[in-house]
């Protein structure tokens, strides 16, 4: 286990002093001082991605947004891939609309429209359907006012209706250093060490336009991320890009405490989590903590419908890397002893895919339990690469999900050992025994489950009997 707090005089500048420029997040590593950090740095792979929750003020109405820009250069820079994809979530309904944008080979190599600045932030997408920047503000003389942006979007939704985002952003505390202390901002990330990370909170205030609507919103939970890659991204993950697979969570709770939870795994051990893998905290005054001793414990699970197709997609399947019904963590209950924290984190967007590369979904997250026994609400955001698909586990998932419903009273206590006899006769490759137990004892065991869970848990235990 890893717990430690900053030390201010060896991480972070004083407090009262971090809005400014110079500002050396780590001061031994000239990648983390800003305003540089903000800009390219040369490095392969670049990455860009702000995220939020607004509100209307006539109407009252919340939204969630996420936009990312990407440069992700492969052995020579005409190899690479650029990128800008995001999306607009109504809290209310769990609507939402996703866009994505790509320049690859050999378009890439006639036109450029990802464009990045050097030394502080300006990174822009101009395309005929979508014109976004995230950009630097600065003051009459032409310096940057440190840590203040602008985010501008412009584009038409999946149903051909304008949206627009205009957006004024101010930073509410100092950079984070992903892993804190302990990794001070270098952490690995598939399979690539000396990968450079941050994080910083923002407030917004702007104009949303979106599908008849048009007023002015604000917004007090928003989160910027850069991260960057001394490779091609994708280096390390497999001809299949099939290696390696995360799941990250940003919190943001009401009591002003913030958490970032990166979790990684290894998919041809089991998923087995790996380095990099923790949990970076800010706390209200802005310095952070690292922990590794954290327990996730999963609620539900939601099944992919196949709306959105990643780009590699085919070759994957093709090659049998890929299962066509697939699926990822959903609902779950964070336990961190060192803040004697216990969250549960409940998706306010169905199955929210979007069209990376690889498998990626991702929507806004509601917020609710304890902190040192006080009762505390947020926001977040729930990202997620780990689609399970083979058999072992959507058993898995089934299991996952039936243990609290059984734990709670609400479903039969005997079916913990049906669970067990299936997990062992897939593990032993005895497909027809485990079918036979999952059509003759588990699915009748399911049939009295209140709702929602009876369906859902139907249609799992129905898609596990129907791939073995």
């Amino acid at each position: 286990m890893t717990t430690q707090a900053n030390q201010p005089d060896t991480m972070i500048a004083s407090m009262q002093t971090w809005r400014s420029y110079p500002y050396r997040l780590v001061p031994d590593d000239p990648q983390l001082h800003f305003p540089q950090a903000e800009g390219y740095q040369d490095m392969a792979s670049d990455t860009y991605y702000a995220s939020g929750v607004v509100h209307g003020e006539r109407t009252g109405k919340g939204y969630a947004f996420f936009v990312i820009f990407a440069r992700l250069s492969g052995f020579s820079s005409a190899l690479g891939i650029d990128m800008h994809l995001g999306a607009i979530f109504d809290l209310a309904s769990g609507g939402y609309t996703t866009f994505a944008s790509y320049d690859l080979p050999p378009q890439r190599w006639v036109r450029k429209r990802l464009t990045i600045t050097r030394g502080a932030l300006g990174v822009a997408w101009d395309s005929p359907n979508w014109k976004s920047r995230f950009w630097a503000r600065y003051d009459a003389a032409g310096a940057p006012i440190p840590f203040g942006y602008t985010l501008d979007v412009y584009g038409r939704d999946s149903r051909g209706d304008p949206l627009a985002l205009d957006l004024i952003v101010d930073a509410a505390k100092p950079p984070q250093p992903v892993g804190g202390p302990v990794h001070r901002g270098a952490i690995t990330v598939m399979g690539q060490p000396q990968t450079r990370s941050y994080f910083q909170s923002l407030r917004y205030r702007g104009i949303l336009r979106w599908r008849g609507v048009e007023e002015p919103v604000h917004g007090e939970i928003g989160w910027l991320d850069r991260q960057w890659f001394p490779e091609y991204v994708g280096a390390y993950s497999g001809i299949l890009a099939d290696r390696y697979s995360h799941q990250w969570a940003q919190m943001s709770l009401d009591n002003e405490w913030e958490l970032s939870l990166w979790r990684h795994f290894a998919r041809h051990e089991r998923n087995r989590e790996i380095p990099f893998s923790g949990l970076t905290i800010t706390d209200p005054a802005g310095q952070t903590l690292f922990t590794d001793e954290y327990h996730i414990e999963p609620l539900s699970y939601c099944r992919d419908e196949g709306y959105v197709t990643p780009l590699y997609a085919p070759i994957q399947r093709a090659f049998g890397v890929r299962g066509d019904v697939r699926y990822f963590l959903d609902a779950y209950r964070l336990h961190v002893p060192i803040l004697n924290l216990v969250v549960v984190s409940t998706p306010l967007a169905p199955a929210p895919a979007h069209r990376m590369p690889v498998d990626y979904l991702t929507g806004p997250t509601l917020l609710e339990g304890t902190m040192e026994g006080k009762r505390i609400t947020g926001y977040g955001f729930n990202e997620r690469t780990l689609g399970l698909w083979r058999p072992w586990e959507l058993c898995q998932a089934l299991d996952d999900s039936l243990r609290p419903l059984i734990n709670e009273g609400a479903a039969p206590s005997n079916l913990t050992q049906v669970m067990e006899t299936v997990r062992i006769a897939i593990d032993a490759q005895h497909t027809g025994e485990a079918r036979q137990i999952l059509e003759r004892q588990m699915r009748p065991a399911l049939d009295p489950l209140a709702e929602p869970q009876r369906q859902r848990l139907i249609r799992l235990c129905n898609d596990l009997m129907a791939i073995l």
